[in-house]
């Protein structure tokens, strides 16, 4: 809402919604108070200053400013070496800044944006929990859904001034300023305070709006949180509890310290951040399941600090976020849109309490020596935290050490230990092996860490028949089949047969990860906490009660391999393999938007300005049209250099509009062999069978398990919109997109109607790859085969021999067909290309 701009004359800052020209800061400034300063050692360099609590200056990033001017800036850092100082100034005496005076410029705005977010906060508790109380056992939320199905048209439902409530159109809501009643039977509110800025804020916020016994403020002792941190709980906790005595102030914490973690699954990384889920998440929620007293998880508000401007993935994130982590939590985030400005003027001018080791110059204070720290973050860490980080970095010297690094403290400084990807280095005892043969799955655990027993009862309702001491049979009912175990225990081995199941992608897709949990399971507790039901516990050993368990499978599809464990100490071999072979049109590459047919006849309109141009008046510029230009390139529509129409692109622009279908067709050859995605899809995806979301989400998790479930997601989502929103679904067949109420499949249907220059371009781009231009039919019919033209369109070999005839008898005699006397052979010309193919036979 509002930009900043200096207020030169108080050192201070002011929030403005009408900046004059070219005074808006590019970025929100924070305060720097004495301690940053002595720290970089400006008072040994003639710098004078008070030791006071008001703020000295004001930095934006690593620059630095003192009454508007620029001052200082710091450069480097890491964890064993401080930043270097480039003083723009020398020898200068700085004034703080006038609190007061803040205070003064910033009140009109201050008001605004902090009633703003209290209103926003009073009417998500009215309209979650105060507004409940009337009418508890009515389900607003399935009534909306309901008539949003049978309508198209999404609804809300309000309260009327008569007591009474409506169902009426979303639209119709926002104009008539009605406020909406959610269902979600809210049982629990919560503040999530971390110590942070932020979260002090919104607990504040949250205190001046809500009575203090309806919410709980929970504290999240990680066992990686700063001294500083710890000790601000406690005078947060004085100061609130002094006020409002009822207010409730609870510390959750995971049976485990988190060093135990770093031996069980490997050091925390960028990839496997499995930290804040084990030591933050799991055991907020295990603690409000046990105060809930129900046995299960809770239905719960959060409100929590989370902002837009803290990270490119946070912006994308919305105000109120159902299901986010946990589909019974509600995230609130009152303070999504403020800039960081306007939350230190939020501290500074209502003197709640800081965190000192803000004072020192650190920007964030979350956990000691994180994955996703800056250098200088590292640094400040080490230097002011000396003991609390002393642990963490010997486990890091411990185990580069283990795995042979040499200039371990060049290791640690360039912070090479934080893109750990997989399990290499973990030593483990633990493995499994699997196979399907025969349509049998046979699976081998050596020295699994848990009871299968246990585990299976989540798959499906089971009955177990004990054989012998070491023999048993189990029968598993999953969905609306019944399969057959046979489980043998060997020495440390455990051997289990399913007969008949290697059809049923979803089935073993799941069943794996119940071997995973299996093998793998340090009873974490994240798992536990997705149960709904209360059925699963972890701690001290696995145990599902059977009689509670919905099967939802939610503990078993909330992470990759459906294991925090299993996930981070995997071994990579095959990833490497994986990620060398990949063509840069990647899975990564394809993010919930599809190929969509109305974009592409935008670009046809004008093909040479439209991606720097046009586009950014149809697409989102940093969703959307980044996306859009990656279909484009794996099409062959663009050059994958400047973006600029490719030979094809111009050749077959008329086609667009006149033969829409054939224009498609080569699309879609070129995306099958240039485009991860569609290369996957046409390969692993059979033709006249029905695939439900799931099961495609499965069979993607098959062949992609180096990749994070959320990136799999997207790059599906981006597939089923192509197939809605171009003529590849349901025109060609390629991937007929079929809703039946809130449920989607897809069907793969042959295609005997293909242009002549489809085939051959098709043969000659599979002739080109194979580096072999004399080929036969046999081939592209051979079940072992995942490329080609019958992959891609799922031709019959009559029709494919009929066009194959066609092509020899075409003028420019791009193949020769030996059809005859038991032949099946296609003989391709050296001297042609598949860019010659379109040339050819598009004059």
């Amino acid at each position: 809402m509002f930009k900043v701009i200096w207020d030169k004359e108080n050192n201070g800052v002011r929030l403005t919604m009408a900046p004059p020209f070219g005074e808006a800061l590019n970025v929100c400034p924070r305060p720097v108070f004495w301690e940053e300063l002595d720290f970089l050692g400006l008072d040994q360099i003639g710098w004078r200053y008070p030791h006071c609590e008001e703020p000295l200056l004001w930095a934006c990033d690593r620059r630095y400013f003192y009454k508007g001017e620029f001052v200082l800036e710091t450069i480097g850092g890491n964890l064993f070496d401080s930043p270097r100082v480039n003083s723009i100034i020398a020898n200068i005496a700085l004034e703080p800044t006038n609190l007061t005076l803040l205070s003064e410029v910033n009140e009109d705005s201050l008001f605004l944006i902090e009633h703003e977010a209290m209103e926003f906060i009073d009417q998500v508790f009215d309209s979650h929990v105060a507004k409940k109380k009337s009418n508890p056992n009515i389900e607003y939320e399935q009534l909306t859904i309901k008539l949003n199905e049978k309508s198209h048209q999404r609804h809300a439902v309000v309260l009327e001034d008569c007591g009474s409530f409506d169902i009426m159109p979303e639209d119709e809501v926002e104009k008539q300023g009605k406020r909406k009643i959610y269902n979600s039977k809210i049982e629990s509110v919560i503040v999530s305070f971390s110590g942070g800025k932020d979260s002090q804020v919104v607990l504040d916020l949250v205190s001046r709006v809500i009575p203090p016994d309806r919410y709980y403020v929970i504290y999240s002792d990680t066992g990686y949180e700063l001294p500083t941190s710890l000790s601000l709980y406690d005078e947060i906790r004085d100061k609130y509890q002094a006020v409002y005595p009822s207010l409730q102030f609870l510390t959750a914490k995971n049976h485990q310290p988190v060093l135990y973690y770093w031996d069980e699954l490997d050091t925390p990384s960028k990839i496997h951040r499995w930290c804040c889920a084990v030591m933050k998440t799991a055991p907020l929620y295990r603690l409000l399941k046990e105060i809930s007293g129900k046995g299960r998880q809770p239905n719960v508000i959060a409100f929590e600090g989370v902002r837009a401007e803290e990270s490119s993935a946070r912006a994308t994130y919305a105000r109120i976020g159902k299901g986010v982590k946990h589909s019974n939590v509600v995230n609130v985030r009152p303070i999504f849109d403020w800039s960081v400005t306007e939350v230190w003027l939020y501290i500074l001018t209502h003197n709640l309490p800081i965190n000192k080791a803000y004072r020192k110059g650190l920007n964030r204070v979350g956990c000691v020596i994180c994955p996703l720290s800056s250098e200088l973050g590292d640094c400040l860490d080490h230097k002011f935290f000396p003991q609390t980080a002393k642990p963490f970095i010997e486990k890091l010297r411990e185990n580069a050490k283990k795995t042979g690094i040499k200039g371990i403290d060049t290791y640690l400084k360039e912070r090479k230990w934080k893109v750990r990807a997989g399990g290499n280095r973990h030593t483990s005892s633990t493995d499994i092996e699997y196979q399907i043969t025969d349509n049998d799955l046979f699976a081998i655990i050596t020295n699994s860490k848990e009871d299968f027993f246990q585990w299976i009862k989540i798959l499906g309702k089971s009955s177990i028949k004990e054989i012998s001491k070491s023999l048993y049979e189990i029968s598993l009912k999953f969905r609306d089949k019944v399969y057959a175990f046979s489980v043998e225990l060997i020495d440390n081995k455990l051997q289990i047969l399913v007969k008949n199941c290697g059809q049923d992608i979803v089935f073993v897709s799941l069943l794996k990860r119940v071997l995973n949990k299996t093998a793998y399971c340090v009873h974490c507790e994240v798992c536990e906490v997705e149960c709904p039901s209360g059925a699963l516990s972890v701690v001290p050993c696995v145990s599902v009660d059977a009689s509670k368990c919905i099967h939802c499978h939610k503990c078993l599809t909330f992470k990759d391999n459906g294991c925090v464990a299993a996930n981070s100490i995997k071994q990579t071999s095959n990833i490497a393999k994986s990620n060398n072979d990949m063509n840069i049109y990647s899975i990564k590459k394809f993010n919930t938007f599809g190929f969509r047919n109305g974009w592409v006849q935008a670009y046809y309109k004008s093909p040479n300005t439209f991606l720097n141009k046009e586009a950014k008046e149809i697409l989102n510029e940093k969703k959307q049209l980044p996306i859009f230009s990656n279909w484009m390139m794996s099409a062959g529509l663009i050059s994958a250099k400047d973006k600029t129409p490719t030979y094809l692109s111009v050749a077959i622009s008329g086609a667009y509009h006149q033969y829409p279908s054939f224009f498609w067709q080569i699309v879609w050859v070129n995306l099958c062999n240039d485009n991860e995605l569609c290369s996957w899809y046409s390969s692993k995806v059979d033709y006249e069978h029905d695939y439900s979301r799931e099961d495609l989400s499965a069979l993607m998790a098959n062949s992609f398990s180096f990749i994070p479930d959320s990136t799999r997601d997207n790059a599906l989502k981006s597939l089923l919109n192509t197939f809605k929103e171009s003529p590849l679904g349901a025109v060609l067949g390629v991937g007929n997109v079929i809703k039946a109420g809130n449920k989607t499949s897809v069907r793969r249907i042959t295609n005997n109607d293909l242009a002549l220059a489809t085939v051959a371009y098709s043969l000659y781009r599979y002739a080109e790859k194979k580096g072999c231009y004399s080929l036969t039919v046999s081939e592209f019919y051979n079940q072992a085969q995942t490329e080609g033209i019958v992959r891609q369109f799922g031709i019959e070999r009559e029709d494919f021999e009929a066009i194959l005839r066609s092509l020899e008898q075409e003028q420019n005699q791009v193949l020769r067909a030996e059809l005859k006397m038991g032949l099946d052979n296609i003989i391709l010309r050296e001297d042609l290309t598949s860019e010659d193919i379109i040339k050819f036979m598009l004059k």
